[in-house]
């Protein structure tokens, strides 16, 4: 429970565009501080683990915690909001640190699924919609690739991110503008996307 929740609070903190924000001028190169931080104590933790317990019980402690921040990311993505392209690419770089390390922790971890979603950020919201659309075509197929795959609320998620840096501009026009964009990207998001 202690390594999950020290997950779980430096993800909140990572989201959150108080502390690390995602609307920025120029490209990252440095994975933020608190990333760094959880990795090394991911790290720590997990020698200690393997000091003091048995094979077993160490496995059975980092198994799924791969599946624990794939999840957090993509389901508190909104948190993250207003983001810009150089911001998904600062969250797509704390992505890369925290697989490479948690390479070391848990057998075969892959963040694929976090790091596919805010990629699809970065292409836009059509190419959102059309994922949608692809998606719904695979799934009536039976042939949906998990890690490929996002929930029609993900999605929604995502197409308002797309627009959440010209729905905080100050200037009422862009502001409207953007409004007007995404509420007709939601529009046909709803009409290809598979809704449970």
């Amino acid at each position: 429970m202690e390594v999950r929740c020290r997950i779980v609070h430096s993800l909140r903190i990572a989201l959150s565009p108080e502390v690390a924000p995602y609307i920025l001028d120029q490209e990252v190169n440095e994975p933020d501080p608190n990333i760094l931080s959880l990795n090394s104590e991911l790290v720590n933790f997990d020698e200690t683990i393997a000091r003091y317990l048995r094979e077993r019980e160490t496995a059975f402690i980092r198994t799924g915690l791969g599946f624990l921040i794939n999840h957090y990311l993509v389901d508190n993505a909104w948190m993250a909001s207003p983001m810009n392209g150089k911001g998904s690419g600062r969250m797509q770089l704390n992505i890369l640190v925290l697989q490479q390390n948690l390479k070391n922790v848990e057998e075969g971890v892959n963040l694929a699924r976090a790091a596919n979603y805010f990629s699809l950020f970065d292409q836009g919201a059509d190419a959102i919609v059309q994922k949608a659309k692809e998606d719904k075509e695979k799934q009536a197929a039976g042939d949906i690739n998990a890690p490929d795959h996002f929930t029609f609320s993900e999605l929604k998620t995502l197409i308002e991110l797309c627009h959440s840096e010209q729905m905080a501009n100050p200037e009422r026009g862009i502001a409207s503008a953007a409004r007007r964009q995404m509420d007709d990207k939601l529009s046909a998001l709803s009409e290809h996307a598979h809704q449970p």
